[in-house]
């Protein structure tokens, strides 16, 4: 007789396989979007046109500290990926979800993810994790896939990721690798982001500013690496180039009072 625990897993499970199947289910033409655009012209642009579907790519954070901005990267491509009536798909090993927890529901929505699309999938090892990535990246129920990868694991080699790829080339799928390391070895993505926080522009209250990326492309296929400081616009689900700040000092010329002291002591 299973524990209630167990019970409630089981029936999480199923529901996640349910939810799946259904995605597969719906697989139909081929999105017309070749490509995932960022917002940013010179971003795009670098990359001709954008982030490739039919590709994998690669986010690393720069530093151990620097995982929450990675995520949230991954986090708001997948949203600018997001087509009508297709899923994210989010998978962890049980490993990873004790270590770094699941993703926090909340703070995506008010990030202007659509929590909605969102399946999550936990499994217990680090190959399931791979499985479970190819298999859905063959999926066109899936507007994106995003598998995350501890600091430790030795499974993304070159063969392992080639077939990633072939994967998401036969479904035209949109697999975003996060990994927890920034140590840099041969596979077979498309693009490899290294992404660290960045100071954010305050808003014309004094209030906090947007969330702000220092984004490094370390390997682009298709053009040239570069680097950028970005913010994500949760209204606007885009990313932009932070604007200056609006905190500018008043002229000389409007501070009468002080104009009457200075030509009083002239």
């Amino acid at each position: 007789m299973p524990t209630p625990l167990a019970a409630e897993g089981v029936a999480s499970l199923k529901q996640t396989i349910a939810a799946i199947e259904a995605a597969c289910m719906r697989k139909g033409p081929a999105s017309a979007r070749v490509h995932v655009d960022t917002g940013i012209a010179e971003i795009d642009g670098a990359l001709g046109g954008g982030l490739m579907r039919g590709s994998i790519h690669e986010i690393l954070p720069r530093t151990v500290q620097d995982l929450g901005s990675a995520a949230g990267f991954a986090f708001g491509l997948a949203a600018r990926a997001e087509t009508a009536g297709a899923h994210t798909l989010y998978i962890q090993h049980d490993f990873t979800q004790v270590e770094v927890g699941r993703p926090y529901l909340p703070g995506l929505k008010l990030s202007g993810f659509d929590t909605g699309s969102l399946i999550y999938l936990h499994v217990p090892r680090a190959e399931d994790v791979l499985w479970a990535m190819s298999e859905a990246l063959k999926c066109r129920g899936f507007a994106a896939v995003i598998a995350e990868f501890p600091a430790q694991t030795r499974v993304l080699d070159l063969t392992m990721t080639r077939r990633l790829a072939l994967a998401s080339q036969e479904g035209l799928g949109f697999g975003l690798i996060l990994r927890h390391s920034a140590g840099i070895e041969p596979n077979a993505a498309t693009t490899r982001w290294l992404v660290s926080s960045a100071p954010s522009v305050s808003d014309r209250f004094g209030g906090i500013g947007a969330p702000s990326f220092n984004l490094d492309l370390v390997k682009n296929r298709f053009g040239p690496s570069a680097q950028w400081r970005v913010e994500w616009q949760s209204h606007e689900r885009t990313f932009a180039i932070p604007s200056l700040s609006r905190g500018l000092a008043g002229t000389f010329a409007d501070r009468s009072n002080r104009t009457r002291t200075l030509a009083k002591t002239a």
